[in-house]
């Protein structure tokens, strides 16, 4: 199983980083740069209300079925109908909700029509990651690692083709149009493949049958939303509580960005973790050794990418952004160190869900919720985004320590499993050595980027030698060496 996570990992990463770098970097951040300034941000404070509600939309229906097909890949086929049938009547009740709660908060006139496009794109990224569970569900994962890239390859194509030859034609409801359709067609296209591997093809309609899947994803859908709500809730308090809210949000977005492209990764893996989990707790079969690989492997690799960002926020976020200020920085250094956290969360999130643990996490997310909204209202109208970002990692890392020693309790794994000295051995070594090559930035003897790169290959070296990732195991375990 160590070896069928690693193969996959290594497609959906290298798929990913390469096509959704590209995206963030070359599309996104471009179109960030040329927009006015606020208008980015009211889009990416509009696609956070979206996610908070997407809970509707999706209610647990994509954790449950990652999780249920992974153990019974027969049922696939009796259930795919009905699943596809309540997902059009949640969408409904989605946007039926989401309307009246996006008058509530003040949202008017053109932005109403931001909100709907806003609103559309979480739907058909809703139905996206339910119709990818099917295929990572039934084993799949080669398949699926092609569809995880189809979206952002259509954004490259058409956004990328507007800065190019008429950067002047775009607007912030253009931008947010094409993204809608690329989701749409991404989703057309999945029903097309999903469908041709079934009996029956037409949606079904059965209110037996949707009160059993209701009641299946409803702990899902309750974590879903609890998750959501301590990670996207800043995003909307931001823009709608600051004088400066749709620009404040332009910055907040713009490091937020850099932890979205780490955070796919990390994501990706969960995702592939969770049916993994899920096989081998249905089989009776250790669940250790999948444990300790994804754990240090996650939290090793985001140590890596973690240090150098904070160190260098500032010049990095100079480098990307031409609207860039010391807030933009100072938001960049809380929220790299919160991809740590977030990383454990992944995979011990995966873990849990994958057996049977929900009920007990929304617990956890709860009080992450009431965390991250009561930081946010102490801290927004004296620090601004930058004290935003430091409740997101307080938040962050308060779920992530508190799910993973729960985690060992409940399932009965000795901690010992995970190497958590050399893992703070190794965060130790990096961080001094960080603090050394900063020296020499400073005093003009080696310029930041390359100092940047070289902490990150010394991290690398640094979890061979500490034995945090076996790199002779992870070659044998790579696609052509079995």
């Amino acid at each position: 199983m160590v070896g069928q996570f690693f193969r996959n990992a290594l497609l959906q990463v290298s798929l990913n980083l390469l096509v959704k770098g590209v995206y963030l970097f070359a599309v996104e951040r471009v179109v960030q740069n040329i927009l006015p300034e606020g208008d980015y941000g009211l889009y990416f404070a509009l696609l956070g209300l979206g996610m908070l509600l997407q809970v509707v939309a999706d209610f647990g229906l994509q954790l449950y079925n990652s999780r249920v097909l992974a153990g019974h890949r027969q049922l696939l086929a009796k259930y795919f109908p009905y699943f596809i049938g309540l997902k059009l009547m949640l969408g409904t009740a989605f946007f039926l909700l989401l309307l009246p709660i996006g008058y509530l908060l003040g949202y008017r006139a053109a932005e109403v029509q931001l909100l709907l496009i806003a609103g559309a794109v979480q739907f058909f990224n809703s139905l996206v990651l339910y119709l990818r569970s099917n295929l990572s569900g039934l084993g799949k994962y080669a398949l699926d690692g092609w569809f995880s890239i189809l979206d952002k390859s259509l954004m490259i194509l058409t956004v990328g083709g507007i800065l190019l030859y008429v950067p002047e034609e775009l607007t912030i409801l253009r931008f947010a149009g094409l993204q809608l359709m690329s989701w749409a067609v991404t989703a057309a296209l999945l029903v097309l493949v999903v469908r041709d591997r079934l009996p029956r093809k037409l949606p079904k309609f059965s209110r037996a049958t949707f009160m059993a899947l209701l009641k299946g994803g409803a702990p899902y859908a309750l974590a879903v939303f609890l998750a959501t709500a301590y990670t996207r809730t800043d995003a909307i308090m931001i823009e709608r509580l600051l004088a400066d809210g749709p620009a404040a949000a332009d910055h907040y977005a713009a490091s937020y960005r850099l932890l979205d492209a780490l955070n796919m990764i990390g994501w990706l893996l969960a995702g592939l973790l969770i049916p993994m989990y899920a096989r081998l707790y249905a089989q009776k079969e250790s669940l250790l050794p999948l444990l300790k690989f994804s754990v240090q492997l996650l939290l090793a690799g985001s140590v890596c990418a973690a240090i150098p960002l904070a160190l260098y926020c500032q010049e990095i976020v100079e480098l990307l952004y031409d609207f860039a200020e010391p807030r933009t920085g100072q938001i960049l250094f809380f929220l790299a160190f919160s991809f740590v956290a977030q990383c454990l969360n992944y995979a011990y999130g995966a873990l849990l869900s994958a057996t049977g643990f929900i009920g007990r996490m929304n617990k956890i997310y709860a009080v992450g919720i009431a965390l991250n909204l009561g930081g946010n209202l102490l801290v927004l109208p004296y620090y601004g985004a930058p004290g935003a970002a430091a409740v997101t990692l307080l938040t962050q890392g308060f779920v992530a320590v508190t799910q993973a020693a729960l985690a060992h309790r409940w399932l009965s794994l000795p901690a010992k499993t995970i190497a958590w000295g050399r893992l703070l051995l190794f965060t130790a070594l990096l961080a001094s050595c960080g603090l050394a090559l900063n020296q020499l930035v400073e005093l003009s003897v080696l310029s930041w980027l390359p100092a940047c790169l070289l902490l990150g290959f010394f991290g690398l070296a640094l979890t061979a030698v500490l034995k945090l990732i076996d790199f002779r195991k992870l070659l044998e375990l790579a696609p052509g060496q079995q």
